[in-house]
């Protein structure tokens, strides 16, 4: 196979363009490709050190790295003073030499070729590699916008600053429908790199999802006049959210809610109409624990706090709506409060 280096010009030259890789390091990918080839069709120069130049006109010259030595200990990487005068008058010892090796016949064997097209994809990973982690380490635990690219099976394909990015089944909204070309939010909780790649642990179905589109949307949050104290969910069925104000004048559940209901309609388009209520923080914990279960009417709640459980008496009819679907909301009051709860009538 007969190397054609104006192609191979214009193949880094369109990675440089297609991928917005770095053009010095696709050319040093290149010449690295060439060692590999040519250190597999001329064993004899395995060992040596190698200098790769590519000239502007797709010229390549291959040079053999040699250090001048006063007694050779190594010939494939050393030259006596003797020899290396004939190449260059000036040379001294223990200077580096480089040697005109470049065969006359840019010519690759098969097994060479496939050597050096496998050293350059290689590398071309891992500078991929480089480049994804670089672009998400400093978002963790960040809001990112997204469009839906493809959706195979139970996998949703995704483009993350122009990054293809999958969300798998366990992380996606139960029972969303998902457009491609349509644009949805997920949140970056963690990002690991190991050998086998970079992986974005992104997710729709966690809490910290909720309390970053919170963040987003409503302005209190960010000036902290509003906080968000606890937050526990159960994607698919309902969240709920402890909030708090720094303002006395200032009600953090309508906050949430905004005016005419269009903060909380815009939340909801977002988490795909899962429910959510909003609670104001009370740190008197058998009312936190009502305002927690309302609309559903409670008589009494009993804390035994030896063995941190709370007994709570519910009026016979509301029942069913304070356990809530699948007991959703026996649930999530058990975990904003931190023990356990008995529903009895």
């Amino acid at each position: 196979m007969k190397l054609d280096w104006k192609a191979i010009q214009m193949a880094m030259m369109q990675l440089v363009e297609d991928y917005k890789f770095d053009p010095y390091q696709i050319l040093e990918i290149s010449k690295l490709g060439i060692k590999t080839w040519f250190k597999k069709d001329y064993p004899e120069y395995k060992k040596s050190e190698l200098l790769v130049d590519i000239a502007d006109s797709g010229a390549v010259t291959i040079y053999k790295v040699m250090e001048v030595a006063k007694d050779i200990e190594d010939p494939e990487i050393q030259i006596a003073l003797s020899e290396a005068k004939k190449i260059r008058k000036d040379v001294a010892i223990w200077e580096k030499l480089l040697e005109d090796v470049t065969p006359k016949s840019m010519e690759l064997s098969r097994i060479a070729a496939q050597a050096a097209a496998q050293t350059i994809k290689q590398s071309l990973k891992s500078m991929e590699k480089e480049k994804f982690f670089s672009k998400f380490q400093d978002k963790e635990w960040e809001l990112l916008k997204a469009k839906v690219l493809k959706v195979q099976a139970d996998t949703v394909l995704l483009d993350i600053d122009q990054t293809t990015v999958v969300l798998p089944l366990e992380w996606q909204l139960p029972n969303a429908h998902y457009e491609p070309g349509s644009d949805i939010f997920v949140f970056l909780k963690k990002m690991t790199k190991d050998s086998g790649g970079v992986t974005l642990d992104i997710s729709q179905t966690n809490s910290e999802y909720v309390s970053a589109i919170l963040e987003k949307l409503i302005p209190e949050l960010a000036s902290w006049i509003v906080q968000i104290e606890k937050i526990a969910r159960i994607a698919g069925l309902k969240t709920k959210v402890i909030v708090s104000s720094n303002d006395e004048k200032v009600d953090p559940v309508w906050v949430m809610i905004g005016q005419k209901w269009d903060r909380i309609h815009t939340v909801l388009s977002l988490l795909d109409w899962e429910k959510i209520d909003f609670v104001e923080m009370n740190n008197n914990t058998p009312e936190l624990i009502k305002k927690l279960f309302a609309p559903a009417k409670i008589v009494d709640v009993n804390i035994n706090a030896d063995r941190w459980e709370a007994v709570v008496k519910v009026d016979k009819e509301d029942m069913p709506r304070a356990f809530g679907p699948k007991m959703s909301n026996l649930r999530l009051v058990s975990q904003l409060v931190g023990m356990k709860i008995s529903l009895i009538d």
